[in-house]
């Protein structure tokens, strides 16, 4: 019996198997990204960060971790979403080095409108999908969810 579960190769394997092959389905058949994107009129990036920001404000540096994209280039994302009237920035009261990100509320009303939206394409898809199965996926992706986020916060660490 394996002592961690990384130890377990087959485990390891299936798993990076099943990651691979889900790469080019998400965003283009659970989540029709490209759609999104048109009906926004913004590019992924923009609608990654309104995302990760409906969920509370949020520092640079964590949007840059959480993005794999680094501080610099958060900036200009951050920039153009704040000329749109959706988010604003400022400086830590504690730290003026830290910068927090908080949605306005028009940028709270847009992450609505694309949660809707993510809604309204599940509802579409089609109706032969076993009941289990899509509460399993359901389950599966509050699990991936929650190990994200333990990824993120032993990368702030």
């Amino acid at each position: 019996m394996a002592k961690n579960w990384t130890d377990d190769v087959a485990l390891v394997e299936s798993i990076a198997g099943n990651l691979f092959e889900a790469l080019p389905l998400l965003p283009k058949r659970l989540v029709r990204v490209d759609a999104i994107t048109r009906e926004f009129e913004m590019p992924f990036s923009h609608i990654q960060i309104m995302c990760m920001l409906s969920g509370g404000g949020m520092t640079i540096g964590e949007i840059s971790t959480s993005l794999g994209i680094a501080k610099p280039n958060i900036t200009p994302l951050l920039d153009s979403l704040r000329e749109r009237g959706l988010l604003e920035r400022q400086r830590s009261e504690k730290d003026r080095r830290i910068v927090n990100v908080h949605l306005l509320p028009a940028g709270q009303e847009m992450a609505d409108r694309i949660h809707a939206s993510i809604a309204r394409q599940v509802t579409e898809w089609p109706e032969s999908f076993n009941h289990s199965d899509i509460k399993r996926l359901n389950n599966a992706l509050a699990c991936l969810i929650n190990m994200g986020k333990q990824l993120a916060d032993a990368e702030r660490q």
